[in-house]
């Protein structure tokens, strides 16, 4: 079962990533390309070293989730997984243009879109119900699009999950109130990602870890999400 499944959130300039300790280690998501040293840093601190991963789990593909990839895969062997459906948004090795959600989206996508990273092809391609015990961890992979349609999360036997940027916590990137869940700045299909959102909620009862923010604990998020059900904001 879950026995002595650990999850750490590495907190980055601008994004979480996640280890998860099982039989082998697997990263989830590994911030911006300016993220390098401190990622590494933040493994040691666990008595991990990138040679040492089963796997690399992208949640999605974006500048702030595949920002050092690349760089961690020249110096070890380790596979690179994620959704095919997120593999436009690999090839085009910057974030596009953005839809932000809100006025606060239409803000941050001045900030946030066409950003560049370095892209590296998928060694693995994640699909929905798959288990990553192959690769050092019993946690099972959902689709959840519409942050982008690629987008994924894992669940953990213990009921916990690491949901991307299906949504986040707080607000200012997570610096403010960082335990409130919110909707995330940008959704290329934010009805969908509401749907993803239900489904994560079917699948969890504990923690979910976010991609800003957070953790947030699953009763706050189901009651946020009856509270925000009829209610979509307008483009």
């Amino acid at each position: 079962g879950g026995v002595g499944l650990k999850i750490h959130r590495f907190k980055l300039s601008v994004s979480n990533a996640y280890l998860i300790q099982g039989e082998r280690p697997i990263l989830v998501d590994t911030g911006s390309p300016s993220d390098f040293e401190r990622l590494r840093a933040k493994l040691r601190e666990q008595q991990v070293e990138f040679r040492d991963l089963g796997l690399i789990v992208h949640t999605h593909i974006h500048s702030d989730h595949m920002g050092c990839t690349a760089r961690i895969a020249a110096e070890s062997d380790c596979p690179i997984a994620y959704h095919p459906a997120d593999q436009s948004n690999a090839n085009r090795s910057h974030n596009g243009t953005l839809t932000g959600i809100g006025l606060r989206g239409r803000i941050m996508k001045r900030f946030f879109s066409n950003l560049k990273f370095d892209s590296i092809p998928a060694d693995v391609d994640l699909f929905d119900g798959m288990t990553l015990n192959d690769y050092g961890a019993n946690v099972t992979v959902i689709a959840t699009p519409g942050h982008t349609s690629g987008s994924i999360s894992l669940v953990t036997p213990d009921g916990d999950g690491i949901i991307g940027d299906t949504i986040m916590g707080g607000y200012l990137g997570g610096a403010l109130l960082p335990q409130w869940p919110n909707y995330h700045y940008f959704a290329d299909d934010l009805v969908q990602a509401m749907k993803s959102l239900d489904s994560v909620l079917a699948q969890t009862h504990r923690i979910l870890y976010v991609g800003h923010g957070g953790p947030l604990t699953h009763s706050d998020v189901q009651r946020w999400r009856s509270r925000h059900r009829e209610r979509f904001i307008s483009r």
